[in-house]
């Protein structure tokens, strides 16, 4: 049986190259700020409404995907 994964969202830095992964684009926003990432929280939920979805800013890039385990 396939077992659907949870939602996660990744976010990776361009300068740093720093990775990092929330279970939500809100949990995403409680460690960084509009000015961080390059998109406010309103548009990444419109623009991230499916797994593979993907957001590119001149700071950030953001991947909605599931994790399997």
């Amino acid at each position: 049986m396939i077992r659907k994964g949870e939602k996660i969202i990744h976010v990776h830095f361009l300068v740093s190259h720093k990775n990092y992964y929330f279970g939500s684009v809100t949990a995403m926003f409680k460690m960084f700020t509009e000015k961080d990432i390059g998109y406010s929280l309103e548009y990444i939920r419109h623009t991230l409404t499916e797994d593979g979805n993907h957001l590119l800013s001149d700071k950030a890039l953001i991947v909605r995907a599931r994790l399997i385990r």
